[in-house]
């Protein structure tokens, strides 16, 4: 069969990634971006797999009432909800993130531990930093852009709407594009209060250090090439969930993996006078800059932060365990833990967990784990930290036994 024939389906739902999904004539599951549940679509395929097959959208026969222009003028595949309300993609999303869980047979009651989830503000204009893809024609003349599905096929991009206005301002100037040698292949963009827009290529150094500000709750150092999320409003959204579980623990020690430049236990100390906290991050350039901001912030003294692989460096400082009264903060990849990280992390006596995750389907496979061995799900929310892209944040607490056990018991005495 030839993969370039098109076919008529109804689509039925968005899947996890942000692609539409349907049925074929034949029975098939098919995927496409850019249909909305409840539309008929005829869609050229594209891919022929052994259970699905995969395509671009064709026409739309039986539109959705739902459907809307999108904000965006360029075909690329990242802004996978822009043709729908926010309040669609929302609930698509919530969807994805509990089916997510429920899929991964979790001894946890997912209808006690499943918070709502919370919502973006803006849909566009949030991402503080982009990167794009160069190309540079035989004449000398050079195109930004996006990947398109392929991952190779180059999508200009004249301007982003998911960029902040400034970074938008500065695409369009062109004065990138004077001292590039050709030889590049890829362009950052970066905005930050204190910093104004910078740019880079991969051939270049990036700067040293620039200052992020995380809404609610002030500035933090961090190198231009090292992690920090790209949406400060919402960032500061998911480092309040943090905070608030924290405090509800209210651990003696708090230890933390994947630091990066120390944020969260930064602010949990910050907030908590009496918690001490060391923080482990294989990026050595974000750990100084972990160390700076805990002076910027006052709690050098009751902070800690170590260079080096985390499940490595773990073993090392906390061969026996973790002492009583000790919560675990992590916030790995995308990949999620390894199976040497969740073997250690479920022999380490801490008291709780706390999960940040940007991968629902990585994270719940990590949490059936855990509870293997003796932790349980005490509360799960999305965050929507990429509003109209496929991806969304998520924070989870889990407690050991004994602790969940306690904790329902003081729950069951009457006011």
């Amino acid at each position: 069969m030839t993969p370039s024939r098109e076919i008529e389906m109804t689509v039925s739902g968005f899947a996890f990634g942000g692609r539409a999904v349907g049925r074929g004539p034949d029975g098939k599951v098919c995927f496409v971006r850019g249909a909305i549940p409840g539309e008929t679509v005829r869609v050229r395929l594209t891919a022929e797999k052994k259970n699905y097959s995969e395509g671009v959208l064709a026409s739309v026969t039986g539109p959705s009432p739902q459907r809307q222009i999108q904000a965006c003028p360029n075909p690329c595949p990242g802004c996978s909800y822009a043709h729908v309300p926010y309040e669609c993609e929302l609930e698509w999303k919530q969807r994805q993130f509990r089916s997510l869980a429920e899929k991964a047979h979790l001894q946890s009651d997912l209808a006690q531990f499943m918070r709502e989830p919370v919502g973006a503000p803006v849909r566009i204009g949030w991402r503080n930093k982009i990167r794009l893809s160069l190309e540079f024609s035989p004449g000398g003349t050079v195109q930004a852009g996006y990947r398109a599905e392929d991952n190779r096929t180059l999508i200009p991009v004249r301007e982003c709407p998911l960029a902040q206005p400034e970074i938008n301002d500065a695409l369009r100037s062109g004065e990138w594009k004077k001292n590039l040698t050709g030889r590049e292949k890829n362009i950052t963009f970066r905005r930050t209060e204190s910093d104004g827009v910078r740019i880079w290529t991969d051939r270049d150094a990036p700067p040293e250090l620039l200052t992020e500000r995380l809404d609610g709750f002030g500035e933090f150092q961090v190198g231009a090439g090292s992690f920090f999320q790209i949406n400060p409003t919402m960032s500061g959204r998911l480092a309040a969930e943090a905070v608030r579980l924290v405090k509800a623990v209210n651990p003696a020690l708090l230890a933390e993996l994947y630091c990066g430049c120390g944020v969260f236990s930064i602010l949990c100390a910050e907030q908590l006078p009496a918690l001490r906290s060391f923080g482990i991050e294989l990026d050595s350039g974000a750990i100084a800059c972990a160390r700076k901001n805990a002076e910027l912030h006052g709690v050098s003294a009751r902070t800690e932060f170590i260079a080096g692989d985390s499940a490595g460096m773990f073993r090392k400082r906390r061969p026996h365990g973790l002492p009583p009264g000790t919560l675990l903060l992590v916030d790995p990849p995308r990949t999620g833990l390894d199976p040497a990280m969740r073997e250690l992390i479920g022999r380490s006596n801490a008291a709780g967990i706390i999960y940040i995750s940007c991968a629902p389907d990585t994270l719940f496979r990590d949490l059936a784990q855990l509870e293997n061995a003796g932790y349980r799900i005490r509360e799960s929310r999305l965050l929507d930290l990429f509003p109209s892209t496929a991806h969304f944040e998520s924070i989870t607490c889990c407690m050991a036994g004994d602790a969940v056990k306690a904790d329902s018991a003081k729950r069951t005495i009457p006011a």
